[in-house]
């Protein structure tokens, strides 16, 4: 509030005097030390008034270190002052600082120049710690496309200046999109009530992600009432044909249960059996496999009762240059219909899920953004008031990037 408060204050006092706000918008590409350590810097500024926002990528050149922080700011004269909120992804030893900075601009370039320092409020880098930050953009031409004001808003059409966009839809072109779909509505076992529409649901996800998205029919696996041997087998063959440069969609619809004295959620395959857990499937096995196939992104939806076991927290963004970010590092992220709880067997986050997965008309859609699209819906349309749930697998792999949905042309 005070930030706010500061920058509103600050415009006013420009439009009184007459003097001109200094343009910072767009990306920043620089260098920082620490400790005789480099750091490549990229920085995304947003600018309102005199108020920004952005993010900053930090990546030390020996590889140990990288991270990706949202921050918020003020411009006041030629000075801009850069503050951290959170880390979007953190490895190694990266932590949040204050940047003070200076503007300044010749006939090629613009430039950035002053430290960055810790923040005893921030409880990363201590306040002794600190260092030189040197940032570029060039004067004549942009290095990225254009950064969108809102980055709620997601990219709906891209033209051919939209250079970004457009070569990450072609590198998404020659990449394989692989679905492993489960829906199961029949338990013989007497103590577990058979469900009427995880079947229907899993089909009609199917059906979308190959009609109007880059899954191939032939890399769809549906799995209609499967045993754990039949999952587990499907899971083995896709840990062999999976590769780093591809993608995997995983999706589960039918019973969940949750374990109080193990601290665990299971998956209740058509096999299961109240009475022994021989046949269920663990969270913890789920997530072993999750990390170990060797997918570029792999996105876990789960429409059972108590799925959200398996998250460990929450992420946001979007636009072109954002899904590009998103798209270059590893994710392993899950979209549940709940949390620790109950939920119906006729499906409002399912409904949803399909629902903005056809009306969608972004030809780059992050599952983030999805999810962003209709949680409230599901929210405000179910009969017991679940809550879905989005963001990282815990110890599965992800290193803060998203599952890209390439919309077929």
């Amino acid at each position: 509030m005070r930030l706010t408060l500061y920058s509103f204050l600050f415009s006013l006092s420009i439009l009184l005097s007459g003097q001109e706000l200094i343009d910072v918008s767009g990306e920043w590409n620089g260098n920082s030390n620490f400790l005789k350590i480099d750091y490549q810097i990229t920085t995304t500024i947003i600018q309102k008034g005199s108020q920004l926002e952005g993010f900053t990528i930090n990546k030390s050149m020996n590889g140990k270190d990288s991270s990706k922080v949202v921050f918020t700011g003020v411009i006041d004269g030629t000075t801009v002052k850069l503050y951290p909120q959170k880390f979007e992804y953190k490895t190694g030893t990266a932590c949040m600082s204050n940047s003070i900075l200076e503007f300044s601009e010749t006939d090629n370039q613009y430039s950035l120049i002053g430290k960055w320092k810790g923040d005893i409020r921030l409880k990363t880098c201590p306040p002794a710690v600190g260092g030189n930050l040197k940032l570029y953009k060039t004067r004549d031409k942009e290095i990225v496309t254009r950064i969108e004001n809102d980055l709620s808003e997601p990219v709906r059409t891209l033209d051919e200046s939209d250079d970004i966009g457009n070569a990450l839809i072609n590198e998404l072109g020659n990449r394989t999109y692989y679905a492993l779909i489960i829906g199961i509505n029949n338990y013989p076992d007497d103590q577990i009530q058979e469900l009427d529409n995880p079947i229907k649901d899993a089909q009609g996800l199917a059906d979308v992600l190959i009609t109007n998205y880059s899954f191939e029919k032939e890399n769809v696996t549906l799995l209609k009432n499967p045993s754990r041997e039949e999952i587990i087998n499907s899971l083995d063959e896709l840990s062999i044909k999976v590769t780093d440069k591809d993608n995997l969609l995983v999706f589960y619809a039918g019973h969940g249960i949750w374990n109080e004295q193990l601290n665990q959620g299971y998956w209740l395959p058509s096999n299961a059996s109240i009475n022994s857990k021989s046949n269920w499937l663990s969270n913890s096995t789920i997530r072993d496999y999750v990390g170990g196939i060797k997918s570029k992104h792999t996105l876990l939806i789960s429409d059972a009762c108590f799925s959200g076991g398996i998250l460990k927290e929450r992420a946001v963004f979007e636009n072109s240059r954002a899904i590009l970010e998103l798209y270059k590092l590893p994710s392993r992220k899950a979209m549940t219909s709940g949390t620790l709880k109950t939920v119906p067997d006729k499906s409002v986050f399912i409904e949803y899920l399909l629902k903005n997965l056809k009306s969608n008309s972004a030809p780059l859609l992050s599952a983030d953004q999805l999810f962003r699209n209709f949680k409230i819906a599901v929210i405000n349309n179910s009969p017991n008031g679940q809550v879905p749930q989005y963001g990282p697998i815990s110890q599965a792999g992800d290193e803060g990037g998203d599952f890209i949905f390439l919309k077929r042309q």
